[in-house]
């Protein structure tokens, strides 16, 4: 005889707060964290900033956003610009020793230290389709190198538990104002979700190469404009933040929920 049976709605298990990252679990990073505001940390968001600045700002900037159930992890680049009259950060050297710019900047120096930081972020707890990345300018093209160097090769972590852990895909990446230094060829596209935010205009021949080297490296890629009589600058207005919040509301994920699909989810109970 079978098992009377009836079904209940489910409730999806919430994110929970993580610890926050010490000094030394990330080292050599410098770095401010904000766990989310809601006190579900479903993910995680890296911020990069621009040539010659530092982490501050982009705290600021991340606290601002307050992304619901989202944390955020506001990086220090590595590398100390030289005469500045204040503290000032590069990702990747963008200067000759004359102080002239550099016609082919390198940021590939720059991975392996970053590759190292997913995987112990990885250690304390997070997943990599949790993490996102949010970049200006030089760091927008850091972030993009990252997650195309993941796209390429899998970020590989053992964990205490001893079960491995792989992958070669983040949640998303989102560059303002800033393109790839390198050259992808078109095979073996990164999975990661990317979103540029250009002020280039369509027309322009720089802009196109821009973007044509972005959809040779991602499988997925949302292109918004902004108004480009401001020149290199970060969104200003509601309407240019418009797009990139509408890509991120497609991409985080919800604290409150662990399933994605449509419709209720049940639990099937023994009568």
């Amino acid at each position: 005889m079978s098992t009377p049976i009836t079904l209940k709605p489910a409730k999806p298990a919430p994110a929970t707060p993580k610890p926050a990252p010490t000094r030394a679990a990330l080292s050599p990073w410098d770095f401010e964290y904000i766990p989310a505001k809601d006190g579900r940390d479903a993910n995680l968001l890296i911020m990069f900033h621009g040539l010659g600045d530092t982490k501050a700002a982009f705290a600021g900037l991340g606290r601002q956003l307050s992304l619901p159930s989202t944390a955020v992890l506001s990086l220090q680049a590595p590398n100390p610009v030289p005469l500045m009259d204040t503290p000032s950060w590069s990702w990747y050297n963008t200067f000759d020793p004359m102080f002239n710019p550099l016609p082919n900047p390198d940021p590939s120096k720059t991975l392996p230290a970053l590759r190292a930081l997913l995987a112990q972020l990885v250690a304390l707890g997070w997943r990599l389709p949790q993490i996102h990345l949010f970049g200006w300018a030089q760091g927008g093209t850091m972030a993009l190198e990252l997650a195309l160097s993941v796209g390429r090769e899998s970020v590989d972590v053992q964990l205490e538990s001893g079960e491995s852990v792989s992958g070669k895909r983040l949640g998303s990446v989102v560059s303002v104002c800033a393109g790839l230094e390198s050259f992808p060829s078109g095979e073996g596209k990164a999975a990661t979700p990317a979103l540029w935010f250009t002020r280039a205009d369509a027309r322009s021949v720089v802009g196109q190469r821009a973007e044509a080297a972005l959809r040779k490296g991602f499988a997925h890629l949302e292109v918004v404009r902004g108004d480009s009589a401001r020149g290199q600058d970060m969104p200003r207005s509601t309407a240019e933040w418009t797009g990139i919040m509408r890509f991120w509301g497609q991409v985080l994920a919800r604290g409150d929920e662990s399933w994605k699909g449509d419709g209720e989810v049940y639990e099937v109970v023994k009568s």
